[in-house]
């Protein structure tokens, strides 16, 4: 075994942290694209809305003109011009949005599709509108007796759409205990169960990392659920391992002063909810500024002992996670309970904005430039978000086998990425979960990926591919785009109530029209 106590280990660990991006083959995200959205019809003054997006994408048109006007197609604008001098239809869209919330709180079953169709409107919704749904989220959570992950989800994705004054520190507060509670109760369920609401209460952290709050007391805010993730290091699951320590990382970054990587994060995809099918461009994250943040990070006093610290315990770890990928469960519990923030929490952050926002060519260049690229658990959570674009059937079918084939890069090339053991199963399983797919192109790219790799491995690594073969695909899940199917929905209950007003303003327009057309003649 390598001595690994030379005095050259950081130069030699800045050495690697770099990659050309070259060695990526120029097919895969060679490009930034539109990312998928629902495409939207606007409706005509006082017309009926036929789905939740479209009523969000009206809100949301009237909130920002001004920040979208010089993004929006044509047939936008010109909504927007007739729409934004009629203040009695803006007030009929703001009161339809309140009555779809107060529809989603007599629902009995809230489902996901459910949830998924309400927490649309969180970008537009008004204080006491917000406020309102977030308790009814936070009660079934605290109520339920089997906690429901989609209503974890729901919360995730309400908080990054707080407006100034919406959250205080308190409601943060009382939120994590609600989790650190519920996730205790259910603390010796499966493993696999455990996985998946520990992601998503990763998610909850990761909405609360991007909020900017003030008045936050860090021990008070931390102290409700430190000690559950602490407790992870008594399992030896990598997968679940590998979510507390992100969910911890998360939770480090509660509260902090806003960051340069934090406020590009913020700024970026909030405005964009729910217009991603109007505007003809979308201007996602300043990449720029961003790795200018994470070298912030790095650079300052407590980055540079963690990154120091950060860099022996990685290089330490190359040599025994090829032999057993012991080292990296051991790494990650290292993290647990230590109160040091990496770099490879924000930068998957920043990842993940770049790909959900179908900036492809400037996500490559972040996973092959950020200084903690050979980092595992950098390397995991990125395998995990190619493995999430790829199951995604809202993507298009290029990107989404550039997305396999980014993971057979990962997989494949070791002198690059230096890929651990760990990850390099983790590739595996999320290839096996893609060629279970019931779509017949990701079966056929996910096995054939399967079957090169099996070719050009040696006996002892085949066995291996052949034994990941076999593994359960149902466990550890990969998230999926939320779908909103649900009939009848939301908002059809929330219109079912009689409209007079409405009724009487189309009355006048017909009216003024036919009015328009008369023939006066004279007595």
């Amino acid at each position: 075994m390598p001595n690994h106590e030379k005095p050259s280990l950081v130069p030699e660990m800045e050495q690697k942290q770099g990659c050309d991006i070259t060695n990526i083959p120029q097919a895969i995200f060679a490009k930034n694209i539109r990312p998928p959205a629902m495409e939207v019809k606007l409706p005509k003054a006082d017309e009926r809305l036929n789905t939740t997006p479209q009523l969000a994408a009206c809100l949301c048109l009237l909130k920002h003109s001004q920040l979208l006007e010089d993004m929006l197609d044509p047939p936008a604008r010109k909504w927007l011009q007739a729409i934004g001098k009629d203040t009695d239809e803006q007030d009929r869209l703001k009161a339809l949005a309140t009555n779809v919330v107060r529809a989603f709180q007599r629902e009995e079953i809230k489902d996901n599709k459910v949830v998924a169709e309400v927490v649309c409107l969180a970008p537009i919704l008004e204080k006491s509108d917000f406020q309102y749904l977030l308790r009814e989220l936070c009660k079934g959570i605290d109520q339920s007796i089997l906690l429901d992950v989609h209503l974890l989800d729901g919360v995730a994705q309400l908080i990054p759409c707080a407006e100034p004054g919406y959250l205080d520190a308190d409601d943060l507060v009382k939120i994590l205990e609600l989790l650190s509670t519920r996730l205790r109760a259910t603390h010796a369920q499966s493993s696999n169960h455990m996985y998946q609401l520990t992601m998503a209460v990763s998610r909850v952290l990761d909405a609360m990392a991007d909020t900017k709050v003030t008045g936050l007391d860090r021990e008070k805010l931390h102290e409700p659920l430190t000690l559950y993730l602490s407790e992870t290091k008594d399992i030896s699951d990598p997968y679940l391992v590998y979510q507390a320590a992100y969910a911890y990382q998360a939770l480090l970054y509660i509260p902090d002063d806003e960051t340069l990587w934090q406020a590009t994060l913020r700024r970026t995809g909030k405005v964009m909810q729910g217009v991603a099918g109007l505007v003809s461009a979308v201007k996602g994250l300043d990449l720029n500024g961003f790795m200018d943040g994470l070298k912030d990070i790095q650079q300052g006093v407590s980055g540079a002992i963690g990154a120091f610290k950060l860099a022996k315990s990685t290089v330490d770890g190359v040599t025994s996670l090829s032999e057993g990928g012991k080292d990296f469960v051991d790494c990650m519990k290292a993290g647990l309970g230590v109160k040091r923030k990496l770099t490879w929490y924000p930068a998957l952050r920043g990842a993940e904005s770049l790909l959900r926002s179908g900036q492809l060519a400037n996500f490559k260049r972040l996973v092959c430039e950020a200084p903690c690229r050979i980092d595992p658990a950098f390397q995991w959570g990125v395998c995990q978000l190619l493995g999430e674009i790829a199951a995604d059937s809202t993507w298009d079918q290029k990107t989404r086998q550039s997305a396999v084939m980014f993971l057979g890069e990962i997989y494949s090339d070791r002198t690059v990425w230096e890929s651990h053991a760990n990850v390099r199963e983790w590739i595996l399983v999320i290839l096996v979960k893609l060629s279970a797919s019931t779509e017949s192109d990701m079966q056929e790219a996910a096995n054939g990926l399967i079957t090169d790799l099996e070719l050009r491995a040696d006996t002892l690594e085949r066995t291996y591919i052949q034994a990941c073969r076999q593994k359960d695909h149902t466990m550890y899940p990969l998230r999926r785009a939320s779908s909103m199917t649900a009939s009848p929905s939301l908002i059809d209950r929330a219109q079912n109530r009689p409209d007079v007003e409405g009724h009487l303003r189309q009355l006048r327009r017909l009216h003024l029209t036919q009015q328009g057309t008369a023939v006066y003649i004279p007595p």
